[in-house]
């Protein structure tokens, strides 16, 4: 876990942070939990190897050892080349150590490492046998100590020490948090400068380069020069989108003018060909809305669309739209019933032009979605200081995972089938409400289908002028 958590951060980048320094800190005492411990066992070895050295020197020298000579802990026995046995020295609080003396004998015999520490009857030894002379017959010394209450005290002090890292771990995790903090700040602000970046300011916004710390400097130029490329690339776009807009508009106008010309003075045309110059009548209409379209977006993008924000009816705008579709709608465009006997007036903020041309296209796209025979239902409500109006249709609906982008240019649902379309309509809405100060939402209309909602801020009541106010109260049973 710790492997996979240092090799890449997941997530937050500051926990990250916080976790690999914790691992770090807890790796570090588990290192010197082990170093103590070998360093223990280290000195112990070799306090053991002096002193079995001492006591070799006094055999050698005196043939036994001081009787005065009392080592806790500790028992040295001679073994003769015989098989005799007879001891040196012997800790004045145990019992005789022959057991142990057996024990240590056959580990010898065995080839097993005498040195130890090793067990034997929970207890834990430390030994060494050295031979007494050249000869094997004089006898070999075995040095017996006890280093029991060494161990457990040792291994009690690893455990406190161990607590002490815990407890070190998470002061300092808790110092840690602070410190990453202010660390990743720098960072924090970065990312919300680069969030501040608008498309229509591209070419005017930078990141600044000298209060950055040296790591980030580097992010922060190369940011900048991106920021070049795509300002250069946004400016071509944009230009090239505004005049191949500009140059279709006039020949769509032309060919949708001789069409429905043609048919006003072809006296002589058959059915087939009144249709076909129909078609070409509609089709060129379609491309004139699809330009207007590119052109509202075109100047969307660069700062100069301007939209009245003035107080209108959406009763009445919505009463403009059905009279206008009612050719083309068949009898399927309706307004709901709730909406069409409300006595009151509604008035929302905004363009009223603007508005009527985004309820067109959402209710132009909700007649293509729906089945033929299936209605299309415009309706309003007030919802707090908002004012939201419906386009309610029966087709397929539109699914959660789509709605996100359905609203972004160029994009289509998953259910659109072999409906045709550009991908703009919805993306115009978009931004067309966004410049009035209102939105669009998705969602499921009451008996199936999809529920497109305008969403404008509701216009304030007009203030009376004193001569008005003035009037009204002279009309009997004026209300003031």
């Amino acid at each position: 876990m710790s492997v996979s958590l240092l090799a890449r951060p997941r997530g937050s980048l500051r926990q990250w942070l916080l976790g690999a320094s914790v691992i770090a800190v807890l790796a570090g005492y588990g290192v010197l939990l082990l170093a103590y411990g070998w360093l223990a066992d280290l000195d112990r070895r070799e306090a053991h190897r002096e002193m079995a050295s001492r006591l070799l020197a006094l055999v050698q020298q005196q043939g036994a050892l001081p009787a005065k000579l009392s080592l806790s802990g500790v028992d040295a026995w001679i073994v003769e080349g015989s098989g005799g046995t007879r001891p040196l020295l012997r800790a004045l609080d145990r019992s005789p150590v022959l057991p142990p003396l057996q024990a240590l004998v056959q580990r010898r015999q065995r080839g097993v490492p005498v040195a130890g520490p090793w067990d034997y009857g929970g207890q834990s030894y430390l030994s060494s046998a050295t031979p007494l002379g050249s000869k094997p017959a004089v006898g070999i010394l075995y040095v017996l100590q006890d280093v029991t209450l060494d161990i457990r005290r040792q291994q009690r002090n690893s455990l406190l020490l161990l607590m002490f890292a815990g407890l070190s771990t998470l002061v300092s995790a808790a110092l840690l948090r602070p410190v990453l903090n202010a660390g990743l700040r720098p960072l924090e602000e970065l990312s919300d400068r680069m969030v501040q970046i608008e498309t229509e300011t591209l070419g005017r916004q930078r990141l600044p380069l000298t209060p950055q710390p040296r790591e980030l400097q580097r992010i922060a130029g190369s940011f900048n020069d991106l920021l070049d490329r795509l300002a250069v690339s946004w400016e071509r776009q944009r230009a090239f989108v505004d005049a191949v807009s500009h140059e279709l508009r006039t020949p769509i106008t032309l060919v949708a003018c001789y069409a429905a010309r043609l048919q006003r003075r072809g006296i002589n045309l058959s059915a087939a060909e009144r249709e076909q110059l129909h078609l070409i009548e509609e089709e060129a209409a379609r491309m004139g809305r699809m330009v207007t379209d590119l052109l509202d977006i075109a100047r969307s993008d660069a700062g100069q669309l301007t939209l009245r924000r003035e107080r209108f009816d959406v009763a009445s705008a919505c009463l403009e739209v059905v009279d206008r579709l009612r050719p083309v709608a068949a009898g399927r465009l309706h307004l709901a019933p709730e909406s069409a006997e409300r006595e009151h007036a509604v008035h929302a903020l905004g363009d009223p032009e603007r508005f009527e041309q985004c309820l067109v296209n959402l209710v132009d796209n909700a007649l293509k979605y729906s089945p033929p025979t299936g209605l299309v239902q415009l309706a309003w409500e007030c919802c707090g200081d908002a004012v939201l109006v419906h386009v309610l249709d029966q087709g397929p609906g539109v699914p959660e995972e789509d709605r996100a982008h359905l609203l972004e240019r160029f994009q289509r649902g998953r259910s659109t089938g072999e409906v045709p379309g550009s991908g703009i309509g919805l993306a115009v809405v978009d931004t067309l409400m966004q410049a009035m100060g209102g939105r669009v939402d998705i969602g499921d209309a009451p008996g199936g289908g999809a529920d497109f909602r305008l969403m404008l801020p509701m216009a304030p009541e007009p203030e009376i002028s004193e001569p008005a106010r003035s009037a009204q109260r002279a009309v009997p049973g004026a209300r003031s």
